[in-house]
């Protein structure tokens, strides 16, 4: 609760600076994600995802300026794993295969600092919140020769926390004709498996799963 009357102050203070400051400029950008999970397991991989929303650029001084994002960000991550395993006698081996997504609402305030002429370096921390995620998966089951397949896609909001916490930190160039790139990577902070342990001796407890992702986005200032 203090965390978020905080983050709420804070909030609150910046749009005041923004409506008082004298060099405020807005923009849009766009771009895609390149994410996944980091968990107390391996064989996650990276999901291709996309970004897109809106950005105020408050600049203090000749070099240093605070940008404040809202952006829509699909993040998530692949699994590809395939194991084997032998009971009296007959050989099982099973494929598996799901893509999970995450859709969040980002809230990124990046601290801007001019390295060189139009270069900046990037960093700031980022809220999220989670708007919706599900899991694509494909199973398949192999033994004597037979084949057994199964496949679908299912919610699984329950199971993941709806805020999530991190840093960011990136290069961004801006071009004279009003466009900029950049270039970010985000390191997710806190733990967003709100899943209920299982008494399932065969099921998979992931533990602790955080965000990461790069990003690589292209905007105007208006």
């Amino acid at each position: 609760m203090k965390f978020r009357i905080l983050l709420l102050t804070g909030l609150t203070l910046l749009v005041c600076k923004m409506a008082s400051a004298q060099d405020v400029t807005f923009g849009v950008k766009a771009g895609a994600n390149l994410s996944t999970l980091k968990t107390d397991l391996d064989g996650e991989k990276y999901l291709l995802g996309y970004h897109f929303g809106g950005l105020a650029d408050i600049k203090f001084s000749e070099k240093f300026s605070i940008q404040p994002e809202l952006l829509y960000s699909l993040e998530g991550a692949k699994i590809d794993d395939s194991f084997s395993f032998e009971d009296e006698g007959t050989t099982f081996g099973i494929d598996y295969k799901e893509d999970i997504k995450l859709a969040y609402l980002q809230l990124p305030v990046m601290f801007k600092y001019q390295v060189a002429k139009n270069l900046n370096l990037e960093a700031g921390p980022q809220i999220g919140y989670l708007l919706s995620a599900k899991s694509d998966y494909d199973v398949t089951l192999r033994f004597d020769g037979e084949v057994m397949t199964d496949s679908g896609s299912e919610k699984i909001k329950d199971q993941v926390k709806s805020l999530n916490f991190g840093l960011n930190f990136g290069l961004g160039y801006e071009f004279s004709n009003k466009m900029f790139v950049q270039g970010r990577y985000h390191l997710g902070l806190s733990d967003i498996n709100d899943s209920e342990p299982s008494a399932d001796e065969d099921s998979i407890d992931r533990g602790s799963i955080k965000n990461s992702s790069f990003q690589v986005s292209v905007g105007y200032k208006f």
